[in-house]
Protein backbone atom coordinates (compact mmCIF):
# COMPACT_ATOMS: atom_id res chain seq x y z
CA UNK A 1 0.00 0.00 0.00
CA UNK A 2 2.81 2.43 0.95
CA UNK A 3 4.71 1.70 -2.70
CA UNK A 4 1.17 2.34 -4.06
CA UNK A 5 0.83 5.66 -2.22
CA UNK A 6 4.31 6.66 -3.30
CA UNK A 7 4.10 5.99 -6.76
CA UNK A 8 1.23 7.84 -7.24
CA UNK A 9 2.62 11.16 -5.86
CA UNK A 10 5.56 10.58 -7.51
CA UNK A 11 3.37 10.38 -10.66
CA UNK A 12 1.11 13.32 -9.73
CA UNK A 13 4.47 15.57 -9.35
CA UNK A 14 6.20 14.58 -12.47
CA UNK A 15 2.03 15.22 -14.07
CA UNK A 16 2.46 18.55 -12.38
CA UNK A 17 5.38 19.55 -13.65
CA UNK A 18 5.22 18.46 -17.14
CA UNK A 19 2.20 20.62 -17.33
CA UNK A 20 3.99 23.56 -15.43
CA UNK A 21 6.69 23.68 -18.81
CA UNK A 22 4.09 23.03 -21.15
CA UNK A 23 1.69 25.74 -20.40
CA UNK A 24 5.17 28.64 -19.97
CA UNK A 25 4.87 31.56 -21.86
CA UNK A 26 7.48 32.86 -24.02
CA UNK A 27 9.34 35.80 -22.81
CA UNK A 28 11.85 38.41 -22.66
CA UNK A 29 13.95 37.59 -19.61
CA UNK A 30 16.20 40.29 -20.40
CA UNK A 31 17.42 43.84 -21.75
CA UNK A 32 20.89 44.46 -21.38
CA UNK A 33 23.68 47.04 -22.56
CA UNK A 34 27.00 46.71 -24.29
CA UNK A 35 29.72 47.57 -26.42
CA UNK A 36 29.36 44.47 -28.69
CA UNK A 37 26.45 42.26 -29.35
CA UNK A 38 26.29 39.89 -25.92
CA UNK A 39 26.24 43.19 -23.95
CA UNK A 40 29.43 41.21 -22.30
CA UNK A 41 30.20 43.16 -19.73
CA UNK A 42 26.28 45.10 -19.83
CA UNK A 43 26.96 48.91 -19.34
CA UNK A 44 24.30 51.49 -19.02
CA UNK A 45 26.56 54.76 -19.73
CA UNK A 46 28.08 55.56 -23.09
CA UNK A 47 30.48 58.18 -24.99
CA UNK A 48 29.23 60.55 -27.47
CA UNK A 49 28.98 58.25 -31.14
CA UNK A 50 29.88 55.25 -29.32
CA UNK A 51 28.15 51.98 -30.88
CA UNK A 52 25.62 50.79 -28.47
CA UNK A 53 24.12 47.40 -28.52
CA UNK A 54 20.55 46.53 -27.12
CA UNK A 55 20.39 42.40 -26.17
CA UNK A 56 17.40 40.82 -25.56
CA UNK A 57 17.07 37.32 -24.27
CA UNK A 58 14.14 35.86 -25.40
CA UNK A 59 12.96 32.30 -23.17
CA UNK A 60 10.71 29.58 -23.01
CA UNK A 61 9.73 30.40 -26.94
CA UNK A 62 8.98 27.77 -29.04
CA UNK A 63 8.65 28.48 -33.46
CA UNK A 64 8.53 31.85 -34.88
CA UNK A 65 8.35 35.54 -32.44
CA UNK A 66 9.50 39.05 -33.37
CA UNK A 67 11.01 41.11 -30.93
CA UNK A 68 10.26 45.08 -31.81
CA UNK A 69 12.34 47.63 -30.05
CA UNK A 70 11.68 50.97 -30.07
CA UNK A 71 13.98 53.70 -29.02
CA UNK A 72 13.41 56.87 -27.57
CA UNK A 73 15.19 60.43 -26.26
CA UNK A 74 14.12 60.81 -22.58
CA UNK A 75 16.30 63.72 -21.43
CA UNK A 76 17.96 65.01 -24.86
CA UNK A 77 19.00 68.55 -25.79
CA UNK A 78 16.73 69.60 -28.56
CA UNK A 79 14.44 66.25 -28.77
CA UNK A 80 11.03 65.51 -27.33
CA UNK A 81 10.48 63.34 -24.57
CA UNK A 82 9.62 60.27 -25.20
CA UNK A 83 10.44 60.99 -28.96
CA UNK A 84 10.99 57.71 -31.03
CA UNK A 85 14.06 57.69 -33.24
CA UNK A 86 13.90 53.81 -34.28
CA UNK A 87 11.67 50.84 -34.32
CA UNK A 88 13.45 47.83 -35.47
CA UNK A 89 12.10 44.57 -35.70
CA UNK A 90 13.74 41.01 -35.71
CA UNK A 91 12.46 37.91 -36.69
CA UNK A 92 13.59 34.76 -33.62
CA UNK A 93 13.22 31.40 -33.49
CA UNK A 94 12.97 29.69 -30.34
CA UNK A 95 15.21 30.28 -27.16
CA UNK A 96 17.49 33.13 -28.27
CA UNK A 97 19.13 36.96 -28.64
CA UNK A 98 18.34 39.45 -30.54
CA UNK A 99 20.13 42.67 -30.71
CA UNK A 100 20.22 46.15 -32.36
CA UNK A 101 22.68 48.68 -32.66
CA UNK A 102 23.33 52.53 -32.45
CA UNK A 103 24.83 55.38 -31.37
CA UNK A 104 24.27 58.89 -30.98
CA UNK A 105 26.27 62.32 -31.37
CA UNK A 106 23.83 64.00 -29.09
CA UNK A 107 24.90 63.25 -25.09
CA UNK A 108 21.87 62.65 -23.09
CA UNK A 109 19.23 59.98 -21.19
CA UNK A 110 18.31 58.13 -23.76
CA UNK A 111 15.26 54.26 -23.05
CA UNK A 112 15.44 51.31 -25.11
CA UNK A 113 12.03 49.14 -25.13
CA UNK A 114 11.71 44.87 -26.36
CA UNK A 115 8.64 43.45 -27.22
CA UNK A 116 8.05 40.01 -28.09
CA UNK A 117 5.30 39.08 -30.21
CA UNK A 118 3.92 35.68 -31.28
CA UNK A 119 3.15 35.25 -35.39
CA UNK A 120 -0.65 36.64 -34.64
CA UNK A 121 0.94 40.03 -33.30
CA UNK A 122 0.13 39.05 -29.58
CA UNK A 123 2.27 40.71 -27.07
CA UNK A 124 4.02 38.51 -24.85
CA UNK A 125 6.15 40.58 -23.03
CA UNK A 126 8.61 43.44 -22.56
CA UNK A 127 11.41 44.88 -21.15
CA UNK A 128 12.40 48.41 -21.36
CA UNK A 129 15.75 50.87 -20.09
CA UNK A 130 17.86 53.77 -19.55
CA UNK A 131 21.07 54.71 -20.65
CA UNK A 132 23.33 57.65 -20.48
CA UNK A 133 25.44 59.24 -23.54
CA UNK A 134 28.37 61.74 -21.96
CA UNK A 135 30.43 63.74 -23.70
CA UNK A 136 30.01 66.47 -26.32
CA UNK A 137 28.47 66.89 -28.90
CA UNK A 138 30.42 68.03 -32.21
CA UNK A 139 30.82 71.47 -33.21
CA UNK A 140 30.52 72.33 -36.50
CA UNK A 141 33.06 75.28 -37.13
CA UNK A 142 32.14 78.72 -38.20
CA UNK A 143 33.26 80.77 -41.34
CA UNK A 144 35.80 83.12 -40.77
CA UNK A 145 35.40 86.78 -41.93
CA UNK A 146 38.75 87.07 -44.19
CA UNK A 147 37.12 90.26 -46.06
CA UNK A 148 37.08 90.83 -49.83
CA UNK A 149 37.83 87.71 -52.03
CA UNK A 150 40.40 88.36 -54.49
CA UNK A 151 40.76 86.85 -57.23
CA UNK A 152 44.23 85.36 -58.10
CA UNK A 153 44.04 83.19 -61.05
CA UNK A 154 45.49 83.82 -63.55
CA UNK A 155 43.37 84.41 -66.50
CA UNK A 156 45.42 85.89 -69.52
Amino acid sequence: MKTKTTLTIALAILAFTFSACSFSTANISELKFGKNDTATPAATSFNVGEKIFAVTQVSNAMGKHKVKFNMKYENVSGKGKGESFGKPELDVDGDSEAFVYFNSEIPGDYSVEAILVDEQGKELGKKSGTIKITGSAPTIPTASKTGDAEDKSDDK
